[in-house]
């Protein structure tokens, strides 16, 4: 599975929990979490239009163009003023998305001037709608596209709407890829995945590719038509795992995600590693190979375990599977036909030390999860001159790094905002946050109250509660 899918569906749980109206307590297991399901769905669902209505109030979000086809328009950057915060004003009537009491969970993509909300019933029927954010009018929907028995999701994505949903109960195949048109909410693609937790899932931005692990072929389909672009089989080592290439400061999560927001794009390539510890280079629109190199990552074991990490800039961070203890980093351009760097070991854990989730974190910098003997903490680290920069105790997965800074989401663990020094910039740390654009974020109190922060280091400003519109009384 893509490294980025799994924490994606985990983290999705996890937001569920942590709205407002849910228990603070984490579920730990798969079984307890469904058994919760049913407690939260008033509060996931009702959610779906307190975002949009925190949406609508023009505070600078970041958004791509719905309509036309054109290019997503990029987020804000550092010259431009704040988000504006104005206090939370329904917008328009109320947007019937099925019965609360009958809903599991829902989500929200933003793009452009609508948001695009995605409903799942106890049953695992999945809807999305369309509603215009200036006006709060439905635009089209609730359609109904899939039915899934585990958790069905809105993905983030600059130009489509993107649903990922899977079944989890050992069905074949295990879930699928949709993909919605923004305008009208036409369908235009469905991809079936045989099994979320073996196969490869890479969103680019025109491109879907699926890294079969039974097929022993990877594809690339057309996002806007759902037709077949290429085809490429395995090597003779074969597949083991694919990742996007991310270009430092591109897009990745969706605003307000206090997590993981969804997959990575990739921006041009992706990377997959075989069996033998090779990692390839290929182009994500065309599936053409572009470099590769031997010796990147530790063969696979016989178990299918396999490196993970992280591809940017052109360098792959790779933590190595056995031993779980190392992070190397290896060169993966090509420079007028030179070879490139070997591959270079730029961290060693501790004695009994388990490295977890590694990020992007800033030029030159990853951040990971460390599980030590006293437990678990957040590494920041400069990877060209290989030192620790900040560290943070108590972080386990609910984290996410965004222009250098590192958003960590509070309920079970310390929560806060960290520039790239390792300073908490927020005054009044929340028992949820999430990020708008790199400046400003939004905060959601234990008594229900929204506040807006822009700059990240100033006074919260408050906006209102958001009790009433999650049935809380």
């Amino acid at each position: 599975m893509s490294t980025e899918l799994d924490p994606f569906f985990a983290a999705l749980r996890h937001d569920a929990e942590a709205l407002p109206a849910a228990n603070p307590a984490q579920v730990r297991d798969r079984g307890r979490r469904r058994g919760r399901r049913r407690a939260l769905a008033t509060g996931a669902a009702a959610f779906a239009v307190v975002a949009v209505i925190a949406l609508a109030i023009g505070i600078g979000l970041p958004h791509g163009r719905p309509h036309g086809g054109e290019p997503a328009t990029p987020g804000p950057t550092s010259t431009e003023a704040p988000p504006r915060f104005e206090k939370l004003t329904p917008v328009g009537s109320p947007v019937g998305l099925g019965a609360a009491a009958g809903n599991r969970l829902a989500t929200v993509q933003i793009l452009g001037d609508r948001a695009f909300v995605c409903v799942q019933s106890e049953a695992g029927q999945v809807s999305v709608a369309a509603v215009d954010l200036a006006t709060g009018r439905k635009v089209w929907g609730p359609l109904v596209v899939a039915t899934f028995r585990d958790t069905a999701v809105a993905s983030w994505h600059p130009k489509f709407v993107v649903v990922m949903g899977r079944h989890d109960d050992g069905t074949r195949p295990d879930g699928s890829v949709l993909t919605l048109d923004p305008a009208t909410g036409k369908p235009l693609l469905q991809v079936d995945v045989d099994a979320f937790e073996q196969d490869d899932i890479v969103l680019g931005e025109s491109t879907l590719v699926i890294g079969s692990r039974a097929q022993g072929t990877t594809r690339g389909y057309d996002l806007a038509t759902g037709q077949v672009r290429w085809t490429v089989p395995d090597p003779s080592s074969r597949i083991v795992h694919s990742l996007p290439m991310q270009i430092p400061g591109g897009p990745g999560a969706a605003p307000l995600r206090s997590a993981v927001g969804g997959p990575f794009l990739a921006l041009g390539q992706f990377v997959q590693f075989t069996a033998d510890g090779t990692a390839i280079v290929r182009d994500v629109d065309t599936g053409a190979e572009s470099s590769r190199r031997t010796g990147a990552l530790s063969p696979s074991g016989s178990d299918g375990e396999h490196d993970d990490g992280v591809a940017v800039g052109g360098v792959l961070y790779a933590v190595d599977h056995a031993s779980g203890a190392t992070i190397r980093a290896t060169d993966l351009t090509i420079d007028q036909g030179k070879p490139a760097a070997a591959t270079t070991t730029v961290y060693t854990a501790g004695p009994g030390a388990r490295i977890g989730q590694v990020q992007a974190c800033g030029p030159g910098r990853i951040c990971f999860t460390e599980q030590r003997a006293n437990g678990m903490r957040l590494v920041d680290l400069d990877t060209g001159r290989r030192r620790t920069v900040w560290t943070r105790e108590g972080v386990t997965r609910n984290w996410h790094a965004l222009d250098g800074q590192v958003l960590v989401n509070g309920l079970d663990e310390p929560g806060g905002i960290y520039d790239a020094a390792g300073r908490q910039l927020l005054k009044a740390p929340a028992r949820t946050q999430g990020w708008i654009d790199p400046r400003s974020a939004l905060l959601f109190t234990t008594g229900n109250e929204v506040l807006g922060v822009a700059p990240l280091d100033g006074e919260p400003v408050p906006l209102g509660a958001i009790g009433p519109a999650l049935g809380l009384g």
